[in-house]
């Protein structure tokens, strides 16, 4: 069930769909609010996102490989290329995935937890790095910047927040995406997919 709360500097209603969100943008004012056992702070402003043609749009679900997905959270990434979508989403069991989606480009991947520590000057694009006991290949590696955010996360984000990010291909479709922030390492795994396989479903999010 949906809780609701109001933002802290317009009065807004938030509805916080899912019970460990860290973050909600204000849909009235642009601010940022973390949620910080169940109370409010503000923590910036969520920016302005121009509306883009996207399988993907908040509140409504998409289905794929027969798994539904239902997006509640999206982030605007700028990188040399252009720019990119992040959007935080829920599966059939209430567990969260990000979805990227970079033009004709989408990956689902989750957060992934490991021990395993790497050099950042060995991801070279074309590298060949061991994780996990299999090898995969650096095929990407730039610099994002948050440029705009709406919804709700797992975690505290910040328009203007930049990181470095390395995509790894490896065996079976496996991807692997290393982020690195303030001297910290995050991961996150899953494959890329066929855009033609994902099928739209006009249903609202009501949980």
């Amino acid at each position: 069930m949906a809780e609701d709360f109001n933002c802290p500097n317009c009065g807004g209603q938030l509805s916080r769909k899912m019970a460990h969100s860290k973050m909600v943008a204000c849909p009235y004012c642009e601010s940022t609010v973390l949620l910080e056992d169940d109370v409010l702070k503000l923590a910036g402003r969520g920016g302005v996102m121009a509306d883009e043609p996207s399988l993907f749009v908040l509140g409504r679900s998409v289905e794929y490989d027969g798994e539904t997905y239902m997006p509640i959270g999206q982030a605007r990434f700028s990188y040399a290329n252009g720019w990119w979508d992040e959007f935080w989403a829920l599966d059939g069991k209430g567990e969260g995935v990000w979805i990227s989606v970079d033009e004709g480009d989408i990956a689902i991947e989750e957060n992934h937890e490991t021990d395993l520590q790497i050099d950042e000057r060995k991801l070279k694009v074309g590298a060949r790095i061991s994780f996990e006991d299999e090898l995969f290949r650096v095929t990407e590696a730039d610099r994002g910047k948050c440029e705009a955010l709406r919804g709700e996360f797992p975690e505290a984000m910040s328009v203007g927040d930049t990181y470095t990010y390395y995509h790894l291909s490896g065996p079976r479709g496996r991807l692997i995406t290393l982020e690195f922030e303030d001297g910290e390492m995050y991961v996150t795994e899953g494959k890329w997919i066929d855009p033609y396989e994902i099928r739209q479903q006009a249903v609202e999010a009501n949980a």
